[in-house]
């Protein structure tokens, strides 16, 4: 299902905003992923008006400050030098990261090319929801990057994958193109 995003990201807060716009089977559908206040919430509407899922709690926090992690490491690097963050290397290429944010610490692997940036983001810390979101289990995660690109002075991923790890076997459940880049609220 293709679709259209607007994310907006405060490392500061943190917070997280995700806004998709798609189409299922020619019906308009949005889904607005949400962290605020130390809490996470998943709401799908059809039309715009019918609620689908509303989708929060332990869990969903816990999967979402995976995915915090996973944004700064991929848009904004130079956040991850504040004190809730902190790095082991692991050799030349890996460094294992781990991250606290209210009660939740998660961590990732994080693994670099030779010419210093983000190829891979692992972490098994994501739960992944059930089709109703009514439960979630702990799963292997990973961000791919594809390839990168200049975004005014910065470079940054410009393609990537989301893919979960389940015993039979990994799969991609998102592509994602990186269209713009805004850094406090103007262009990089």
């Amino acid at each position: 299902m293709e679709f259209t995003a607007e994310q907006y990201n405060f490392p500061d807060e943190p917070a997280r905003f995700f806004l998709m716009d798609a189409t299922r089977s020619g019906l308009p559908v949005d889904v607005l992923h949400a962290f605020e206040g130390g809490s996470a919430t998943m709401r799908v509407r059809l039309l715009s008006l019918f609620p689908i899922l509303d989708a929060g709690g332990p869990e969903a926090t816990r999967a979402e400050v995976v995915t915090l992690l996973n944004d700064l490491c991929l848009l904004a690097p130079a956040a991850l030098i504040d004190p809730s963050i902190r790095w082991e290397p692991i050799d030349e290429r890996s460094a294992r990261v781990e991250y606290t944010v209210g009660s939740n610490t998660i961590s990732a692997v994080l693994l670099f090319n030779q010419e210093g940036e983000l190829v891979d983001f692992v972490s098994n810390d994501r739960l992944a929801a059930s089709a109703d979101s009514s439960e979630f289990t702990r799963q292997r995660w990973s961000t791919p990057v594809g390839e990168y690109r200049p975004f005014g002075p910065l470079r940054v991923m410009s393609r990537g994958e989301g893919r979960w790890h389940p015993p039979e076997g990994e799969f991609a459940y998102i592509e994602l193109e990186l269209m713009d880049l805004e850094v406090n609220g103007g262009a990089p």
